[in-house]
């Protein structure tokens, strides 16, 4: 294939957990922008719903912390899932509203000389002077605490943020110490998991993401394609399956599987639809 520009591929959250779980389906979606109608479950409905689910949590959590009435806010929620996830949600909610905070935030930072970007739910201020970054998941499964740790997200985020600070803050500084990063599962009986960020924990960070963006360049100035996965589990939620001959098959949904995780892509941001902001 012909080698892309490194400056013209942006490494999210998304594409990255695509790369770690699969490299081929990293190659295919982000490189070759391949589009396959496989469905990721049966029937496909429910799992549309589980996606218009999220979007529209994610939108009225925006709503809140832009200053709108919790009040007025409710009587638009017809769907009962959603009016759960928002009960839930609100008391823990107000908690940070009267802090300095930021929703729907992007920032990116550069590495190796590619972009890397990410989309914040909340980064919140706190009174000790530590700054939370929150996201919330609709799914009605949180996943175990050691799953989470490894996902792309879970470090990138407080990453970008560090890297990116002036373009949040600019009159102000601080260290990767005051950073926390919490997942929040609004339909979870304990809906937080909270990570603790460090220095040490950026420089970790940093190697393992140039570590990554090493594998990615390597494949990308080869002439063969990137690699199938040799964990054929992680084939059953991907929409290539069959493009890939490991299965044509949809999988029965289930509410009890972290589609969040499966294909973040279909759950998170998509970055092409975002215009590019200039910090």
């Amino acid at each position: 294939m012909t080698p892309l520009a490194r400056n013209d591929i942006q490494l999210n959250q998304s594409n990255l957990q695509d790369f770690l779980d699969c490299p081929r389906r990293f190659e295919l979606k982000v490189l070759e922008d391949a589009s396959w109608p496989a469905s990721l479950t049966e029937p496909p409905s429910q799992f549309e719903q589980l996606t218009d689910l999220g979007d529209n949590f994610h939108k009225l959590s925006n709503q809140f912390f832009i200053g709108i009435d919790p009040q007025v806010i409710a009587v638009t929620i017809q769907d009962p899932t959603l009016a759960d996830l928002w009960a839930n949600f609100l008391p823990y909610a107000k908690t940070l509203a009267s802090y300095q905070h930021f929703t729907e935030q992007i920032l990116r930072t550069s590495l190796a000389d590619y972009v890397l970007v990410a989309k914040y739910d909340l980064i919140a201020q706190l009174p000790d002077h530590s700054y939370l970054i929150v996201d919330w998941k609709t799914s009605p499964k949180k996943p175990d605490r050691s799953q989470l740790a490894n996902r792309v997200q879970t470090y990138l985020y407080p990453y970008i943020l560090f890297e990116g600070w002036r373009d949040l803050f600019p009159h102000s500084q601080t260290s990767p110490e005051n950073l926390v990063f919490q997942y929040w599962y609004p339909l979870a009986g304990v809906p937080e998991e909270t990570f603790p960020y460090s220095e040490d924990r950026h420089q970790e960070t940093k190697d393992k993401l140039s570590g990554i963006i090493a594998d990615i360049d390597k494949h990308l100035h080869s002439s063969a394609h990137f690699p199938l996965t040799d964990d054929t589990r992680s084939c059953q939620y991907c929409n290539f399956r069959s493009f890939c001959e490991r299965g044509s098959a949809a999988q029965p949904f289930s509410p009890t599987v972290d589609y969040e995780n499966e294909d973040l892509s279909n759950v998170q941001f998509d970055i092409d639809l975002i215009e590019e902001i200039e910090f």
